[in-house]
C-alpha cells in the first residue's frame, strides 16, 4: 500500500477539482487520526479553496454536516466570505443555521476560530434580514458546542446575547447566563457579555443578577475609560436603586483608577437621580427626571429611570414597616405622596404578592397590619433553594482553590515573587512554592506555619441534620490490637458497666444521684444495653447529675476556638460531620484517646437507644418496605442522599478546616473511612447529640457522656439537659424510686422524626402529626385573586396543614375554607368563603359536597397506600417474636393510619350534615391539589 506521506501529497495535489475535494472530506472524517490529517490538508489548501469557484453552495449537499463537520466548515466559511446578494441571503442563512445546529462539536473545535468567524458572519446576515429571532437558537447551540467547559467565556457569548436582546428572547439569553464564567480570553468579550447579560436580566426584571453583571463591567481592569463601562455604570446606578434602594457617590474600591477618575464626570444626571432618591422625596426626584429627560432618552435609559421613580413609592412603604405595626391606607398614601388610598392599596398588594413585605389588609376599616416574615426555612422548596446556593458556593470555592494552586506553580509568577522578595526582604520567613503542587507537603507547611486555621470552606450543609443511630464507631478503624487490648481490659476489670462512670469520676464529675445499669438486648448477639438509673429516691426538682464542660464534646472544644467554630457553623459546615469525624479519628487512637471510655460506651450502645432499634437510615431495602405508604420512607431515602453528598465533600472539608484536623494531617477522611463507616458514625452521633439552649453556636450541639442514648427519650416528659455554670446538668421533672430509669424530653417531635432520629416510636406522643399539602391551581384564570385572598387570611398559595393526634376534626375544618377557594368563581364571595368555618357557607350544597368528596377521596387514597389494615397491624404487634425493626415500623404506620381514619370519619360526618339532595357534585376544573 502507499505510504501515508505519499497519500497526503497525492490528496493535496488533487485539490484542483470539487469532486476530489468532496471525496477527500468524505474519506477522512471517520477517525481522530484521519481528521487530523484532513485538517492539515484543508489548512494548506485554504488559499486555493477561496478561489475555487468549482465548489458552489449546491456542492455542499453531498456532505453531511453532522459527519463531515470539519470539511463542511472550511467550505462553508470560504463560500460565505464575500458579499451575498440580497435575494440569496435568506438561503445562505438557512444553510448556515442548518450546519450550526447539526455539526459535531469535536470536529469544529479543531478549527474553533473559523467556526467563530462563521457564526459571527451568520449573526450579521440575520441582522441584515431584520429577523434576529432566526439566529437565536443556532447561536445558543453554537455557544455550547464551542465551549470547552461551562465556565469558559467564548467569543460567541456576546453575539448570542446581542441577538437575544434584538429578538427580545430574554429567557433564551438568560439560559446562557446560568453558568459562572471563570475563564476569559478577550477583555472586550467579557465587557460585552456582562453588559448584554445585564440588559437581558433587566428585561426579565431580575435586578439582582443584572446588578452583579453590570458591577463586573464597572470594576473590570481598564487602562482608560471605555464606552461599554460607561453605559454599564449608568444602568448599574438605576438597577441598584430599583433592586435595593441604595445609591453611593463612590465607586467600589476594586474599580480601576481610570474608572474612579472619569466615570462620575460622565454620569452627573444619574448621580443627581441617586442623591434625590436617597432623600426619599418623590417631587424632587421627579423634577430631576424632567430636567434631564433628554439625556436619559438619548441613553435609552428613560424607561429604567421611570422604574426607579416608581420603586421609590415601594421603598418608602418599606420604610414604614420598620416604624409602624398598623397604618390606614390613607395614612400610607399621605406619607408616601400617593394620590389616594386606592393607589396605596394597589402598591401594598403588589408588594405582598412580590414578597417584599408581609401584611394583611382589613377591607372593612382600610387598615394595614404589617407582619413578620412567615418563612420558617423548613419546606422542601426552600431546602432545594438553599442547597443550590450552597452547591454553587462550593463550586466557586473549589475553582478559586484550583486557580490559586495554578498561580502558585506558575514560573512567571514565582519569578515575579522572587523579585518582590528582594524588594521587601522577607528573610527566612519566606517559603518558596514548589513547582509541582503537593497537597500533603503544602498541608504540612501550612500546619508548621500555624496558618492552616486561616483556610475555610463553605461545604454543603447536609440535608441529614437529623439522622440517627447506627452500628457506629466500632467500624471506625480501631485496629485488631486495640480490640484485643479492649477484651483483655474487660476481663481484667471484671464488669465493665462501671467503666464510663469511673472515668467520669476520675475526671471531675460532680457528686450525682445516678448509676449505670443494664438490661438484655433483643438480639442475643449484641451486648446488654446500658441505661442511666436513679441511685437513690429522687423528688421533682432534684439535680440528677451535673457533667462539667471539660467532659462534654462540643465544636468549641473540638476546634479549640469559639470564633472559628462559629465561623464554620455560620458558613454551613455540618456540625454533625465535624463531631462524627472527630470521634472517628479519636477512635483510631485507641486507649491513647482521652475519650476512649466514652467512645467504648457508644460502641456498646451501637446507637440503638433504649428500644434496641437502629434508625431506618441503616435498614436494608427489604426492611424499608415495612414503611410502605408512610411519607417517612421518602424522608429516609432523601436523608440518605444528603449524607452521601456530605461524604463527597469531606476531602474539601478536611483540607480547608485545618483546626479540626491539625492532629490528623495525613489521614484524608475518604481514605481513612469508607462511606458506610461514615454513615454509621454520623447517624450514631445524631442519635446522642444534645441541643443545648441559650448558648453560643459553638456549644449548641453537645455530646454528653451521661446523656442519650444512656438516657431514654420521652415525649410527655419536661426534663431537659441544660447548660448551667460551666456544666451540663439534668433536673428531673418527676419523682423516681432507686433503680428507676431516668427519662428526658425529646422536644415536640412527631413519631416520624423520632423513628428517623432515634429509632423509636412513642404511642403516647402528644406532638404526633401528619402533613397534608394543598396548593391552588396555577392554571386557574383567577389564581392571582385567590392567592391574594388566601394571603389576607394568613394562608399561602401552597399551604401545609398539620393534622395533630386527637385534633383531626379541627384539622379538617381548617382545610375546608382553603379548599373552597378552588370551587369559587365570584371574587366578591371569595373572602367570605375562606373566612367561614361551618360545613355549609354561601356555597351551594352541591359545591360543598364536591369539596368534602375531594377531601374524603384524598384520605381514602392515602389509607389505601398502606399494604396492611389496622386490624392486621394489631395482629402483628401481638406477636412477641416480631422483628424489632418491623415492630417499630408497624407502630408508626398504625398511628398514621389512625389519624387518617379519624380525618376520614370527620369528613364523612360533615357530608352527612349536608341537606339531603340528589344533585350531583359540581365540577371543579381548578380544585386545589392535595398530596
Amino acid at each position: 500500500g502507499e505510504k501515508k506521506g505519499d497519500r497526503l501529497g497525492f490528496l493535496i495535489g488533487s485539490m484542483n477539482s470539487a469532486e476530489s475535494l468532496i471525496k477527500s472530506i468524505q474519506g477522512l472524517s471517520a477517525s481522530p487520526g484521519d481528521l487530523s490529517a484532513l485538517h492539515g490538508i484543508l489548512k494548506k489548501a485554504e488559499d486555493s479553496l477561496r478561489n475555487n469557484w468549482d465548489v458552489q453552495l449546491a456542492t455542499l449537499e453531498e456532505l453531511d454536516p453532522s459527519i463531515h463537520s470539519l470539511g463542511y466548515l472550511y467550505l462553508l466559511e470560504g463560500l460565505t466570505r464575500g458579499s451575498v446578494s440580497k435575494g440569496k441571503t435568506s438561503g445562505v442563512v438557512l444553510l448556515m443555521a442548518r450546519f450550526i445546529n447539526r455539526c459535531d462539536a469535536g470536529q469544529i473545535r479543531l478549527a474553533s476560530e473559523k467556526f467563530v468567524t462563521l457564526c459571527k458572519r451568520f449573526k450579521d446576515r440575520v441582522l441584515e434580514l431584520e429577523d434576529p429571532l432566526r439566529g437565536v437558537a443556532p447561536l445558543v447551540s453554537a455557544v455550547r458546542k464551542v465551549q470547552v467547559s461551562a465556565k469558559c467565556l467564548t467569543a460567541l457569548h456576546p453575539d448570542c446575547l446581542q441577538l437575544c436582546l434584538e429578538a427580545k428572547c430574554y429567557k433564551a439569553g438568560f439560559s446562557v447566563l446560568s453558568d459562572d464564567i471563570l475563564e476569559v480570553d478577550q477583555p472586550r468579550d467579557f465587557y460585552l457579555y456582562c453588559y448584554y447579560g445585564g440588559m437581558i436580566c433587566i428585561g426579565l426584571k431580575r435586578f439582582q443578577k443584572a446588578s452583579e453583571l453590570l458591577y463586573n463591567v464597572v470594576t473590570a481592569p481598564m487602562y482608560q475609560l471605555n464606552a461599554i463601562a460607561l453605559e454599564a455604570y449608568k444602568k448599574y446606578i438605576l438597577v441598584n436603586l430599583i433592586h435595593s434602594g441604595q445609591f453611593s457617590n463612590s465607586l467600589p474600591k476594586c474599580a480601576s483608577t481610570a474608572a474612579q477618575r472619569h466615570l462620575k464626570s460622565w454620569c452627573i444626571p444619574y448621580y443627581e437621580v441617586g442623591n434625590r432618591y436617597n432623600d426619599g422625596k418623590i417631587s424632587e426626584l421627579e423634577a430631576v427626571v424632567v430636567a434631564h429627560s433628554s439625556d436619559f432618552e438619548k441613553d435609552n435609559n428613560l424607561g429604567l429611570v421611570k422604574q426607579a421613580v416608581a420603586s421609590l413609592y415601594k421603598r418608602n412603604i418599606l420604610r414604614l414597616t420598620q416604624k409602624y405595626l398598623t397604618l390606614s391606607l390613607q395614612d400610607i398614601a399621605n406619607m408616601v405622596q400617593l394620590a389616594n388610598a386606592k393607589e396605596a392599596e394597589t402598591h401594598v398588594l403588589q408588594m405582598i404578592q412580590d414578597g417584599q413585605i408581609h401584611a394583611l389588609i382589613n377591607q372593612k376599616d382600610g387598615m394595614v397590619r404589617f407582619l413578620e416574615d412567615p418563612e420558617q426555612y423548613k419546606t422542601s422548596e426552600m431546602i432545594e433553594v438553599m442547597d443550590s446556593v450552597i452547591q454553587r458556593t462550593i463550586g466557586l470555592s473549589k475553582n478559586l482553590i484550583a486557580m490559586d494552586e495554578s498561580l502558585s506553580c506558575d514560573p512567571l509568577y514565582l519569578g515575579k515573587v522572587g523579585r518582590e522578595r528582594q524588594k521587601f526582604d522577607f528573610g527566612d520567613d519566606f517559603d518558596t512554592v514548589p513547582q509541582k503542587f503537593s497537597m500533603v507537603s503544602s498541608l504540612s507547611q501550612l500546619r508548621n506555619r500555624n496558618s492552616l486555621s486561616s483556610y475555610r470552606s463553605v461545604p454543603q450543609r447536609s440535608l441529614c441534620v437529623s439522622s440517627s443511630s447506627s452500628d457506629t464507631l466500632i467500624a471506625g478503624g480501631s485496629s485488631k490490637e486495640d480490640e484485643r487490648q479492649s477484651k483483655a481490659s474487660s476481663k481484667k476489670e471484671g464488669d465493665d458497666s462501671g467503666d464510663l462512670k469511673h472515668w467520669l469520676d476520675r475526671n471531675g464529675l460532680r457528686p450525682c444521684k445516678v448509676l449505670l445499669k443494664e438490661r438484655p438486648a433483643h438480639d442475643q448477639n449484641h451486648k446488654p444495653i446500658h441505661y442511666v438509673a436513679a441511685s437513690e429516691d429522687l423528688q421533682k426538682g432534684d439535680v440528677a447529675f451535673s457533667v462539667p464542660d471539660s467532659l462534654v464534646v462540643t465544636l468549641e472544644r473540638v476546634l479549640g476556638n469559639e470564633t472559628i467554630a462559629e465561623l464554620l457553623t455560620t458558613n454551613k459546615l455540618s456540625e454533625l460531620a465535624c463531631l462524627a469525624l472527630y470521634l472517628m479519628y479519636e477512635k483510631k487512637q485507641g486507649k491513647k484517646s482521652v475519650w476512649y471510655p466514652y467512645i467504648r460506651e457508644l460502641d456498646r450502645q451501637r446507637g440503638r437507644g433504649h428500644l434496641d432499634v437502629e434508625s431506618p437510615l441503616l435498614w436494608s431495602e427489604a426492611e424499608l418496605e415495612y414503611l410502605t405508604g408512610s411519607p417517612t420512607k421518602a424522608e429516609v431515602l432523601e436523608r440518605a442522599e444528603g449524607i452521601k453528598r456530605e461524604y463527597s465533600e469531606l476531602d474539601t472539608v478536611w483540607f480547608m478546616a485545618g483546626s479540626l484536623f491539625q492532629q490528623y494531617p495525613f489521614d484524608i477522611p475518604t481514605e481513612a473511612f469508607s462511606f458506610e463507616i461514615f454513615k454509621q458514625a454520623f447517624a450514631a452521633v445524631q442519635s446522642c447529640v444534645v441541643h443545648l439552649q441559650n448558648v453560643s453556636l459553638a456549644r449548641r450541639f453537645a455530646l454528653v457522656p451521661l446523656g442519650p442514648p444512656l438516657l431514654a427519650y420521652c415525649s410527655n416528659c419536661k426534663a431537659m439537659l441544660t447548660a448551667v455554670d460551666g456544666a451540663v446538668q439534668l433536673v428531673v421533672d418527676r419523682p423516681y424510686k432507686a433503680g428507676d430509669p431516668i427519662v428526658v424530653w425529646c422536644g415536640p417531635q412527631p413519631n416520624a422524626k423520632l423513628l428517623l432520629n432515634y429509632g423509636f416510636v412513642d404511642e403516647d406522643n402528644p406532638y404526633d402529626r401528619i402533613i397534608v399539602e394543598a396548593a391552588l391551581s396555577t392554571d386557574d384564570p383567577q389564581y392571582q385573586d385567590k392567592r391574594l385572598v388566601a394571603q389576607r387570611n394568613g394562608k399561602l398559595s401552597q399551604q401545609v396543614f398539620q393534622v395533630r393526634v386527637g385534633k383531626e376534626k379541627e384539622a379538617v375544618q381548617d382545610m375546608l375554607p382553603y379548599l373552597r377557594l378552588g370551587y369559587m368563581s365570584d371574587p366578591a364571595e371569595m373572602q367570605s368563603v375562606i373566612s367561614s368555618q361551618g360545613p355549609v357557607c354561601s356555597m351551594s350544597p352541591c359545591m360543598e359536597k364536591a369539596v368534602l368528596d375531594q377531601l374524603a377521596d384524598y384520605f381514602m387514597r392515602r389509607l389505601a397506600g398502606y399494604p396492611t389494615t389496622l386490624k392486621e397491624d394489631d395482629a402483628l404487634l401481638a406477636d412477641p417474636s416480631l422483628n424489632p425493626r418491623k415492630r417499630v415500623a408497624t407502630r408508626l404506620v398504625r398511628l398514621e393510619k389512625k389519624m387518617l381514619a379519624a380525618c376520614l370519619v370527620a369528613t364523612v360526618d360533615l357530608l352527612n350534615e349536608l341537606p339531603d339532595t340528589t344533585i350531583s357534585p359540581c365540577p371543579a376544573p381548578y380544585a386545589p391539589s392535595l398530596k
